[in-house]
């Protein structure tokens, strides 16, 4: 039995217990293991199951379970990280309150939220896009605490120090992951503008606020009023604000979710980040507009080593996605090999090789 298969075995939600334990939801009743209604998967880290039925101050819920613990915290020190994020997020009204927290026990290894279901539709792009831009100026406009006042929540003082250590990391497996050699080589002279990057005066000298950090378009929802909600959290964190606009809008995270994958032009990536200039506070958007390139590009390198780390591991085996739907799997692993096709590689990187920035024009 493989590490990943011990795991899923280890975290299998079981719907009678998973039904006790939401029946200590206020005026829940009886719960059976039939009023719970698993949603599709098309995240790596959470099962989420509609509550039918049961509303907790009138509102709907849903049960978000983990698969396994974030940040490789224990898991109730995960699951208080999670639900702080959703606390503090909350005041933005751009995202689902939390209703609840169910500890990890034996029936439930790495415990669960219950959190408002937020009615609405995945992003129809790039049409929504200056709805998600709305969004995140909602979010980032939130106060920041003081320093000690942060925790459980990470606060990255050097957030582009942070990032490059996350992708030099990453990047020792793109030879496990069999690139193409023009693509190695791309990502090799990435890698070393971000480690040039990292090390000039002023690189961490940028606008920082409490941040999403996973900000691919399918973790937001889009309601019947035409406003955005993010409603997945549990990377929120003190952190870059250029890096949350860049990952809503780079082509890796753009078409991770088949619901909204789309292909996004110079024009609609410029219409984002002017939407969200216009809506952010002024100060911040003066002081964000020299980052915005340099951070798009350290944020696109994060995320294709990411990927290949991710097929380096389906490669030998490490992680099969056995526990994704076979149809979402699939998307995951053809929209991994596209992302390091050498001709998309060089189509992106053409944004800073060949002066096609459309960031320039702001």
């Amino acid at each position: 039995m493989t590490d990943e298969s011990q795991r899923s075995a280890r975290t299998a939600i079981d719907p009678a217990a998973l039904a006790r334990i939401a029946a200590r939801l206020p005026g829940a009743g009886r719960i059976g293991g039939e009023d719970l209604e698993r949603l599709p998967t098309t995240g790596l880290a959470h099962d989420h199951l509609r509550l039918r039925g049961v509303a907790v101050g009138g509102l709907p819920v849903l049960l978000r379970v983990p698969r396994t613990s974030f940040w490789g915290l224990a898991p109730g020190a995960a699951l208080a990280r999670q639900a702080e994020a959703f606390r503090r997020l909350a005041p933005s009204s751009r995202t689902p309150r939390l209703l609840a927290v169910f500890e990890p026990e034996p029936d439930l290894p790495y415990g669960a939220l219950a959190v408002e279901e937020v009615a609405g539709t995945a992003p129809d792009l790039p049409r929504d896009l200056p709805a998600l831009a709305q969004a995140l100026a909602a979010i980032h406009g939130l106060p920041v605490p003081p320093r000690a006042m942060r925790p459980p929540l990470d606060d990255q003082t050097r957030p582009v120090a942070t990032t490059l250590a996350v992708i030099e990391a990453q990047a020792d497996h793109v030879d496990a992951a069999g690139l193409h050699p023009d693509s190695c080589a791309m990502l090799a002279e990435d890698l070393a503008w971000a480690r040039r990057f990292s090390a000039g005066a002023g690189a961490e000298a940028q606008p920082r606020a409490l941040v999403l950090t996973d900000t691919q378009p399918g973790n937001f929802l889009i309601g019947a009023n035409g406003s955005a909600r993010c409603v997945d959290l549990e990377k929120a964190l003190y952190g870059a604000v250029a890096i949350d606009l860049a990952h809503a809008t780079i082509p890796p995270a753009v078409g991770w979710d088949p619901a909204c994958a789309a292909d996004l032009s110079s024009a609609d990536i410029l219409g984002f980040y002017r939407t969200y200039l216009g809506a952010a506070e002024p100060s911040l958007a003066k002081a964000l507009r020299p980052w915005l390139a340099p951070m798009r590009r350290l944020t696109w390198l994060r995320t294709v080593t990411i990927f290949a780390k991710m097929k380096a591991a389906h490669l030998s085996g490490a992680w099969t996605g056995h526990d994704l739907a076979p149809d979402f799997l699939a998307h995951v692993l053809a929209h991994i090999d596209r992302c390091h096709d050498p001709v998309r590689i060089a189509a992106m990187r053409a944004e800073w090789t060949d002066g096609l920035d459309p960031l320039s024009a702001l």
